[in-house]
Formats: C-alpha cells, structure tokens, sequence
C-alpha cells in the first residue's frame, strides 16, 4: 500500500474558494438568526437562503473562462 503525498490531500485554491464561500454564507445566516430569531425556524428560509447564498449568487458573480 502506497501512502499518498501530503500534497495530494491539501486542498486546492479553488477547493479553499468554495469552502469560505460557504463558511461566508454561514456566518450571513447565522447573524440574521441571531437578529430575527423566527428566521432560523423555518426549514422553507433556510432552504431557499441555501439556495440563493451558496448557489445562485456564485453562479451569477462566475466570471466567464
């Protein structure tokens, strides 16, 4: 059995561009909830925030190329 290289288990920078993407849309949703309490017991919001904060403002903002 062959160890792989510690480099093969480093993340990418484009791995690393997601991953605080995501922390990002987290930390939005998770101070919203703490101002508007209600917000963060809707499954229907949180799924849709999801959908808006980690989908479809990436998708518009992706530069073409």
């Amino acid at each position: 059995m062959r160890l792989r290289s510690l480099r093969e288990w480093l993340p990418t920078r484009p791995d690393l561009r997601v991953f605080l993407g995501y922390c990002l849309a987290a930390a939005v949703y998770i101070a919203i909830g703490v101002s508007v309490t209600d917000y963060l017991y809707s499954f229907w919001v949180a799924l849709a925030y999801v959908v808006i904060a980690a989908w479809a403002v990436p998708m518009l903002v992706r530069r073409p190329g």
